[in-house]
């Protein structure tokens, strides 16, 4: 883990307010990846939930997460509730965007790179990415070290669009 992290304090920065991915422990345990655009809502000091020896902390990051929603009188996303709903049937789930830095809206983004999902794609190797969204399908259209699940963008998306991933995803 020392090398990787390494090389994303260089890309994201440390402190960073960007968010690279989030999951439960080791990211190179995680076979399945969800990959949106960009992320709404931080958390806060993403290096805050990390450590060496542990991987990301991601109970510590949800509380955050949903008092920093709260503080803005919202209660968790429809993209949340529908990764919640995948996260609960299926483990080794990690979830990342395309862009790190977060904004409410794709028009009002700042300028980034793709350098923190870049590093990660090349760090580890996921067996099944789930793009949700077009622009993240497009990103992804010619990535080949897996199973590549297209779907609308979770915001969007039924649960049946969900229980079917989770369909799709035991049958492999």
């Amino acid at each position: 883990m020392t090398e990787f992290e390494m090389k994303l304090a260089e890309t994201i920065g440390r402190p960073s307010s960007q968010r690279p991915f989030v999951c439960d422990g080791d990211p190179s345990t995680c076979s399945t990846w969800v990959v949106g655009y960009n992320a709404a809502t931080t958390g806060g000091n993403w290096w805050r939930f990390w450590t060496s020896d542990k991987g990301f902390d991601l109970g510590l990051w949800r509380r955050d997460y949903d008092a920093e929603r709260a503080a803005r009188g919202k209660g968790p996303s429809a993209t949340r509730r529908r990764i919640d709903r995948l996260t609960s049937k299926v483990s080794g789930v990690l979830e990342t965007n395309i862009y790190a830095t977060p904004s409410t809206e794709m028009a009002n983004m700042p300028a980034s790179t793709t350098d923190a999902f870049d590093l990660l794609l090349t760090t580890f190797e996921p067996r099944v990415i789930i793009a949700h969204g077009v622009p993240a399908a497009k990103h992804l259209q010619g990535w080949t070290g897996g199973k590549l699940i297209t779907c609308p963008h979770l915001s969007r998306a039924s649960y049946a669009v969900v229980d079917e991933i989770v369909k799709q995803l035991a049958r492999n």
